[in-house]
C-alpha cells in the first residue's frame, strides 16, 4: 500500500510539475511577446520623432524670420529713404509667414492604449513621451493666434502691396512684393504686427526646446530598445 502511495504521489507531483512549468514557459512566451510590441512601436515612434524634427527645424526658421520681419519693418517705418521693394518683402513675412504643425500620434495611442506604455522601464522616456505629445496640442494653440492675428492684417497687405511675380522662396511663400505708397504702415496695423511678431518669438522658443527635448527623447527610447 505505502508503495502505491509513494509512486502515485510521485506521479501527482510530476504532473503538477510539469503543469507549472508549462505554464511559466507560457507566461514567459506572452511576456516576451509583448516585450517585442512594445519595442516594434517604440521604433515606429522614434521615425516619427525623427519626421517631427525635420518639420521642427523647418518651423523654427519660418517663425524667426516671420518675427524677425516685424523686427525690421518696426525699426525702417520711419526711414523714407528705404526702398519700396524691402518693405513689401518684409510685410509679406511678417504677415503671411506661418507654419501647420502635423505630427503622427497614431502609434504613440496604440502603445498608451494597449497598455504597453506600462512595460517601458525608463522612466525618463515615459516622461519625456507624455510631454511631446501634450505640448503638440498647445503648438497648434500658437499656431491658431498666429493665423488669426494674419487674417486680420492680410487685407492690408493685399491694398498696399503688389505681388510682382509668383517666385517663391525655399520655405514655399511668394515674397518679391513692393509697396505702393509713400505712407509709413498705420499706427494700428503696427501694433498688430508687435502681437504677431511675440506669438513667433515664443513658438520659436518653444519649437527650439522641442528639437532639443526630442533629440533627447529619441536617445532614451534607443536605450530602452536595446536593453533587452
Amino acid at each position: 500500500m505505502k508503495k502505491y502511495f509513494f509512486r502515485y504521489s510521485l506521479e501527482f507531483l510530476v504532473i503538477v510539475m510539469g503543469i507549472s512549468i508549462s505554464f511559466l514557459i507560457e507566461k514567459e512566451n506572452a511576456n516576451d511577446y509583448k516585450e517585442e510590441l512594445k519595442n516594434q512601436s517604440l521604433k515606429r515612434i522614434i521615425k516619427n520623432i525623427e519626421v517631427d524634427l525635420i518639420d521642427l527645424k523647418f518651423n523654427y526658421e519660418v517663425q524667426t524670420i516671420a518675427s524677425n520681419a516685424v523686427d525690421w519693418l518696426i525699426k525702417n517705418n520711419n526711414h523714407s529713404n528705404i526702398s519700396k521693394d524691402s518693405i513689401g518683402i518684409y510685410l509679406s513675412n511678417a504677415i503671411l509667414m506661418n507654419t501647420i504643425f502635423v505630427d503622427n500620434q497614431e502609434e504613440y495611442r496604440a502603445l498608451q492604449n494597449s497598455g504597453l506604455i506600462e512595460l517601458i522601464e525608463n522612466e525618463k522616456a515615459v516622461t519625456a513621451l507624455q510631454n511631446k505629445y501634450i505640448y503638440h496640442e498647445f503648438y497648434k494653440k500658437i499656431e491658431d493666434l498666429i493665423i488669426e492675428e494674419a487674417s486680420f492684417l492680410s487685407d492690408f497687405l493685399y491694398e498696399n502691396t503688389l505681388l510682382k511675380n509668383q517666385n517663391v522662396i525655399k520655405y514655399g511663400y511668394s515674397y518679391d512684393r513692393v509697396y505702393l505708397f509713400n505712407d509709413k504702415i498705420p499706427h494700428k496695423v503696427l501694433e498688430r504686427l508687435k502681437l504677431k511678431s511675440q506669438y513667433h518669438s515664443f513658438y520659436a522658443g518653444r519649437i527650439k526646446n522641442r528639437i532639443k527635448n526630442d533629440s533627447l527623447l529619441i536617445e532614451y527610447l534607443n536605450s530602452e530598445v536595446l536593453a533587452k
